[in-house]
């Protein structure tokens, strides 16, 4: 006899209470345990007993919650004896998270695995046509199949709100004593930059308080001559130690650059430096990192993105705040675990690790961070320190923070393809010296991107059920467990990230605000970036542009957003279609108002592109007031320029050769 989903479960009589009681225990549980990590960030919570409780708080609030929302005792009692043994393990385990960290951590992996559960059991055995069921369950493979990604990339993210002490060093190592001072071979990669960018970022290099180093700037395919030659005698002007090189038709962008001047390096040089056209060094950045090279397993360094000239614009501020999460969170993270990246500039790598790895890889976008998987497999380890030492350019525009996240986003699923079998298990993994945990996290550094792209699939899908039910006339009550559990995940994870910018960061809700909507406005070239990475299509290095342009109008400004602009207006159309023609509200509805965040998501982008262009206008009539020419030289330079580059206003500086305007 044949037997459906539904009525298999049917059979099952205890699933649906235990299931509906872990599913609302864990949402609240995991609620209190927010809050919890809340109060103890902000110092509100002040008293030793309050922590000690802190377990029975919140696993009482879940108790209390469940048994009122099932009225089942004995699911809820069984389920709460879960928790207390997660939460137990936890503790043992976790040692050294704090109480509200274990908490948080325990308690949301518990919730997530009965969210599964739970919504697999509602889904089967819901009153609906079988198409309406398939597209429901469509998307559950793939929820299964990235849950440990998401879960490890979750606790990379949450870890700083968790932790009560570290291991690993990730501070700077100054030693005002030191007799032994390694040559450093200094390297800066340029293309088509604006000289007075370059010129800036070569002065800082001059400063520097060490007295063993060489700096090579290797200007590579920049056909316009009046852009390399006024670097080429500055170089000259700085002294023996700077060295210039122009060469053309070479391959492998960013990569091939660096690596030629891996050929060009002081033989007796022992590190090699990275910084990019546009980064201004502060004068101990080798003074803080040398000293960890004394220990001969560190293969390399690295110290944070971080920007400046953002104040006077709020698109600029708000990508700073943007940029800042990930070193603030992730790389702090994975130094624990030995497994941080290399993100391309202001870092400083052990010259034999970097040619044992085989140089750069000239074939992925992200070469920085690809670089890290090759040195930790060979054996070597490597710190990341929080403290800032050098701060570069934003892209004006929001074209050029697309453009610059697309090839961060790109590179690591092509890290991934090609480094695979490191990460495999057993027999299949190739040989290497990588600890599991480094496997672990250097894959999750692609896996993470490749769910982001499959997960696209979950807003067709979407429209599909509200079509279909809407054709079937099928209406589904919205159960409460369901509401809930969907209230706390979204609200909760607002939180935690408004906590990581206001406890470690020092943001303002404004800034906070401000990176979020930032961030979303990524969500669709993140997407395409690793749906284009994972397919194979092949895709340039693209450099970010420094040159400051004219501010676009009206369409024109939004020439670069028009597939999120249309995808946005579509969902909200879609969702509002939906709503109206649903009579009763439920689940579809539900379903609509996710369509239609997903919309607005979408046009988070506009909006951004928009800020862009109006700062962009600002910033240059803030100029030409002060400035009634508007020009220096050829070049179009806007009061921000001017702000970026304050040797623009000497006037004992010549103006510098000007490039042709498309340039």
């Amino acid at each position: 006899m044949h037997h459906t989903i539904p009525d298999i479960l049917s059979r099952m009589p205890s699933a649906a209470p235990v299931l509906t009681a872990g599913f609302v225990f864990g949402a609240i549980a995991f609620a209190v345990a927010v809050l919890l990590v809340v109060a103890e960030q902000l110092g509100a919570d002040r008293s030793p007993g309050l922590r000690a409780w802190a377990p029975a708080l919140a696993l009482g609030s879940g108790a209390l919650v469940a048994l009122a929302v099932t009225g089942e005792t004995a699911a809820t009692t069984a389920v709460g004896m879960l928790f207390l043994a997660a939460t137990v393990f936890g503790l043992v385990r976790l040692r050294r998270l704090r109480v509200s960290g274990v908490l948080l951590w325990v308690t949301y992996v518990c919730f997530v695995v009965f969210a599964l559960a739970w919504c697999g059991w509602f889904v089967a055995t819901l009153p609906v046509s079988t198409l309406t069921r398939v597209l429901m369950l469509g998307s559950a493979p793939l929820l299964v199949l990235s849950l440990p990604v998401v879960l490890i990339r979750t606790f990379e993210n949450w870890e700083v709100l968790c932790r009560r002490d570290w291991r690993r060093p990730r501070e700077p190592l100054v030693e005002p004593n030191r007799s032994h001072f390694a040559r450093v071979s200094i390297h800066v990669p340029v293309h088509a930059e604006p000289p007075a960018v370059v010129i800036t970022t070569l002065d800082a290099l001059a400063q520097l308080n060490y007295p063993n180093f060489e700096v090579l700037v290797i200007d590579n395919n920049t056909e316009d001559e009046a852009l390399w030659r006024p670097v080429e005698t500055h170089c000259r002007a700085l002294g023996e130690r700077f060295r210039f090189l122009h060469v053309e038709g070479l391959a492998g962008a960013k990569a091939g650059a660096l690596n030629l001047a891996l050929t060009h390096t002081d033989p007796v040089a022992e590190l090699v430096a990275v910084v990019d056209a546009d980064y201004q060094a502060q004068p101990d950045f080798l003074a803080g990192t040398i000293g960890y090279f004394d220990d001969p397993t560190i293969g390399f360094v690295q110290t944070p993105h971080a920007y400046r000239a953002w104040e006077e614009s709020s698109f600029l501020s708000m990508c700073r705040w943007e940029y800042d999460y990930f070193f603030a969170t992730g790389m702090v993270s994975l130094n624990e675990r030995d497994a941080a990246i290399t993100v391309g500039t202001m870092c400083v790598i052990r010259r034999t690790a970097l040619e044992q790895a085989g140089g750069w890889a000239e074939w992925c976008l992200t070469e920085d961070s690809e670089l890290a998987v090759r040195i930790h497999a060979l054996g070597y380890s490597s710190v990341y320190l929080r403290h800032v030492y050098g701060r570069g350019l934003i892209p004006e525009t929001f074209a050029g923070y697309k453009r610059q996240r697309f090839r961060w986003t790109y590179g690591p699923v092509q890290e991934l393809k090609q480094h695979v079998r490191l990460y495999l298990p057993g027999r299949w993994r190739r040989r290497s010296r990588l600890s599991r945990a480094q496997r672990v996290h250097h894959a999750t550094h692609g896996l993470f991107g490749v769910s982001i792209g499959l997960g696209i699939a979950a807003v067709p899908l979407a429209v599909g059920v509200v079509a279909s039910m809407a054709a079937h006339s099928e209406a589904v009550p919205l159960p409460l467990p369901l509401w809930i559990a969907a209230t706390v995940l979204l609200v909760a994870s607002y939180l935690l990230r408004w906590l990581v910018y206001r406890a470690v960061l020092g943001a303002r809700l404004r800034d906070t605000l401000g990176a979020m909507l930032a961030s979303t406005a990524l969500a669709h070239v993140v997407v395409v970036a690793n749906l284009w990475a994972l397919v194979g299509r092949e895709e340039p290095w693209r450099r970010t542009d420094k040159f400051s342009r004219r501010p676009r109008r009206g369409l024109a400004a939004l020439a670069g957003v028009r597939t999120e602009l249309a995808f946005g207006l579509s969902c909200l159309a879609a969702a509002g279609v939906a709503i109206a023609a649903l009579p009763r509200a439920g689940v579809a509805t539900m379903l609509a108002v996710g369509i239609a965040l997903q919309g607005m998501t979408y046009l988070a982008a506009p909006a951004m592109a928009l800020l862009a262009e109006r700062d962009l206008r600002r910033a240059q009539g803030r100029h030409a007031i002060s400035s009634p020419q508007g020009t220096h030289g050829a070049f179009n330079v806007s009061s921000k320029w001017r702000d970026r580059l304050p040797w623009l206003r000497s006037p004992q500086r010549p103006p510098l050769p000007a490039p042709e305007p498309e340039s």
